[in-house]
């Protein structure tokens, strides 16, 4: 879509390697939300994002009641644009936010995970982890969300923790449409093959006459969260229960921060005895 009235109206904007891709695809399932046409599009971390409005809008094909996509870097924050809070909220200062959290060193270790995956990195875990801020300032999920909290406010942004909805995830998206002012909607989906280790990918057609499917769907969501699941491994992507111990140190204070955000017991997050996940 095109046109100085078209406004993106939310955005997940992470944590990278907790479940932001299965979100994105159920959400673009829904016949009321057109969702952007490429993964991760990540407008906001250009500065010069004001010069290619008419780009980014273009990539939302279909007019729908509202416009979404999901860009995790916007919550790698200080690592791309410094002024990504402002500029979002230049953009939409009503953009709703969409914040998905999981154990904050599972999560590391699967960011490293894609890193090799990727060719971002070849060193070490233990070495790369601890040297690169990046791993540990996306694990600060207080710190990465306090910004938004501040522009937005609270009642602009939805924060979810992947053991919820790995629990039960129609309630979890339920909330979810509610929270963006959409109808109530059930869907059938199947797991596809995907290239990310981190989560498998659902399948994303839009229904114009969708049939109520939930077993189907839960079925194939719980499927899709075992592949989330710690797995026990020797090779080279195994944290030390040393590094563990030395990040956890360093990321309590965000998640006594977090647990009060929430009012919510986090201090199984504490724990170092973590497997390496998925």
């Amino acid at each position: 879509m095109n046109g100085n009235s078209m406004k993106v109206d939310f955005l997940i904007i992470g944590a990278a390697r907790s479940g932001t891709t299965s979100l994105s695809q159920i959400l673009d399932a829904h016949p009321d939300i057109g969702f952007c046409s490429i993964k991760e599009p990540q407008f906001f971390c250009k500065e010069d994002w004001r010069e290619h409005l008419d780009d980014y809008h273009s990539l939302f094909k279909t007019k729908s009641d509202i416009y979404g996509e999901g860009s995790t870097n916007y919550s790698k924050f200080p690592s791309f644009n410094p002024n990504i809070h402002a500029d979002i909220y230049e953009y939409n200062p009503k953009m709703k936010l969409i914040y998905i959290m999981r154990h904050p060193i599972e999560r590391i270790i699967s960011h490293y995970k894609f890193s090799v995956e990727r060719g971002y990195t070849n060193s070490q875990i233990d070495e790369e982890v601890l040297s690169n801020p990046i791993y540990l300032n996306t694990s600060k999920y207080f710190f990465q969300i306090h910004p938004y909290i501040e522009r937005f406010g609270l009642a602009n942004i939805k924060l979810i923790l992947l053991e919820d909805f790995k629990k039960d995830p129609r309630k979890t998206m339920q909330a979810v449409f509610s929270f963006l002012g959409v109808r109530a909607f059930d869907f059938s989906n199947k797991l596809v093959h995907s290239n990310s280790s981190d989560t498998g990918s659902i399948s994303h057609k839009k229904y114009d006459h969708p049939k109520s499917l939930v077993e189907k769907f839960l079925k194939g969501i719980h499927i899709l969260f075992r592949k989330l699941a710690p797995k026990t491994s020797t090779d080279h992507t195994t944290l030390s229960q040393d590094s563990k111990t030395k990040l956890i140190e360093q990321l309590k204070g965000d998640i006594t921060r977090l647990e009060g955000l929430l009012n919510r017991d986090l201090s199984h997050w504490t724990f170092t005895h973590t497997e390496s996940p998925k």
